[in-house]
């Protein structure tokens, strides 16, 4: 009688850990044939094959592998087989070029944007939505929503694979030159990144998106809400710049990983930094990049430690934790969620111990790593320079009373929204006696807070400035200095207003806390 999977999966289990690997082997092929979606049976069948020293079977294995894992849309994972397969043979690029055409084309797709547009008929009437929408139909099915889409084959026992069209691909920026080891705060961004723009004295906005998404879309239903000017209240109370403080915000990571479907574009278009990069990028990275494996109760890094990687968990379980006294469970992350993206912008000390929970693999891209990618593959440098203001933006509207109603595609928008600054030495960023252009939130850098020349405050990394004052309608009382360049994002007055004010409870928020300045810890 034949086995059922529950029973395969215990006697690859036990085979393997008595050493009985032919017959563990025999398990996980006959698992791979009756489960045949699940990607991580060829994948064990090939570690097997490799214990028998068969390299050329355990090739064959991880394409599989790899072909499924991208299918389904788990590109982190199907990243770190292609590497498995380069370090067994660094000649053969065969898997990893299918997976680089097939994330490629979903840079040549619509935005999450577009797809959000067209999937929510109610916001059809608005011309801005209507504008996105016929960029939908031009442009080709929708990654991100539900209408049609072109199939991909269903996975396949045979080693070779039948490649995919190539989608056009993006346009390419020049190469970028990166000091080896260095965070990219040292790169002249207004040089590099083309189209940048002087927007104000000793202040560069740095082009990162490829479309301007509507404010529009971020509209809900309720009426525009509008707040009378509090000037008195605000001169007598708001301080300066102040609003938000962490140490540091890379390791505190988001809730939940970002979900991946069942259908390769869509799945491949929700995984950031990655989606869409060129085909030879994406090759180059995979190239560069380590995997790291780690044992259960083993630290990947701890708190107070130099930072100079980001980590992409393949598989298994992290707990982030703060020394304290005493010490604090802040997180549990699990396969997909990326860790100490800061770490490749700038110099700062780990801000978190991060322990393997299971035995757990994880992708590690360095900024070695990355600036031998970006000697060739100048694209890159915009592709991260989004994901990292993404990440930040999502963090702080997660834990931001104002944003907490906000859902997860008004946050994306949202996030949209927020310039990329690269900020010169000396700048006065903000001045007193005048109302913020924006809200910012700091990246790189310190900016000293003056009152008569004397400085009462610096405002670091993580930092929040403007808030108070955006809210309440009222002025600085001192000017936020630069030193020493600096690196933020920037949300417009403008934008700021128009979305917050279409939600009500924003008036209890103001009434509770506009009267006084305060500092909000990002947890």
């Amino acid at each position: 009688m034949a086995k059922d999977g529950r029973a395969l999966r215990e006697e690859a289990s036990e085979a393997t850990a008595s050493g009985k690997y032919k017959r563990a082997l025999a398990a996980y092929l006959e698992l791979e044939r009756i489960e045949a979606r699940d990607a991580q049976w060829a994948k064990r069948a090939a570690e097997t094959y490799r214990r028998l020293g068969n390299n050329k079977n355990a090739i064959d294995a991880y394409e599989r592998s790899a072909e499924r894992y991208a299918q389904n849309g788990f590109l982190v994972q199907a990243m770190a087989v292609c590497k498995l397969i380069l370090q067994i043979d660094p000649d053969h690029h065969g898997a990893l070029s299918r997976l680089a055409q097939m994330n490629e084309q979903v840079g040549a797709g619509p935005t999450r944007a577009a797809g959000y547009a067209e999937n929510n008929p109610e916001l059809h009437a608005n011309p801005n939505v209507a504008r996105l929408r016929r960029g939908n139909t031009q442009a080709g099915p929708d990654p991100g929503g539900t209408g049609p889409m072109p199939a991909f084959p269903e996975p396949r026992t045979r080693t070779k694979t039948t490649n995919p069209p190539i989608a056009v691909p993006r346009t390419k920026s020049r190469p970028v030159a990166v000091e080896p080891g260095a965070p990219l705060e040292t790169v002249h961004l207004a040089k590099q990144v083309p189209q940048s723009q002087l927007s104000a004295p000793g202040v560069t906005v740095i082009p990162i998106d490829d479309e301007d998404v509507s404010i529009e879309i971020i509209r809900n239903s309720n009426p525009e809400i509008e707040i009378e000017d509090q000037e008195e209240m605000t001169d007598a109370e708001i301080d300066d710049a102040t609003e938000l403080a962490i140490d540091d915000l890379e390791e505190i990571p988001l809730g939940e990983p970002r979900a991946v479907g069942l259908a390769a574009q869509r799945a491949l278009a929700a995984t950031p930094l990655f989606a869409g990069l060129p085909k030879q990028a994406l090759e180059a990275l995979v190239e560069n990049l380590t995997i790291v494996p780690l044992e259960t109760g083993v630290a990947l890094f701890r708190e107070g430690d130099p930072g100079d990687a980001l980590y992409v968990i393949v598989e298994g379980e992290v707990a982030v934790q703060a020394e304290g006294p005493p010490r604090v469970e802040m997180a549990r992350l699990g396969p997909g969620s990326f860790i100490g993206e800061v770490a490749l912008m700038t110099d700062q000390p780990r801000s978190a111990t991060v322990t393997a929970l299971e035995p757990s693999e994880l992708l590690r891209i360095d900024r070695m790593t990355l600036s031998r990618v970006l000697a060739n593959h100048g694209d890159v440098l915009r592709a991260v320079l989004r994901f990292v203001r993404e990440r930040l933006v999502d963090r702080w509207m997660r834990t931001s009373p104002l944003f907490r109603p906000f859902d997860d595609e008004q946050r994306n928008l949202l996030a949209a929204r927020f310039k990329f600054l690269e900020i010169e030495s000396d700048t006065k960023l903000l001045a007193a006696g005048v109302r913020p252009d924006g809200l910012y939130i700091v990246l790189a850098g310190t900016y000293q807070v003056q009152r008569n020349g004397v400085t009462v405050a610096t405002v670091g990394p993580g930092e929040l400035i403007g808030e108070t004052a955006l809210l309440s309608g009222g002025t600085f009382r001192s000017d936020v200095v630069a030193r020493g360049k600096g690196l933020a994002l920037c949300l417009p007055a403008a934008d700021f207003r128009e979305v917050i004010m279409t939600h009500p409870h924003v008036l209890e928020y103001i009434g509770e806390h506009a009267e006084q300045s305060r500092r909000l810890q990002i947890l």
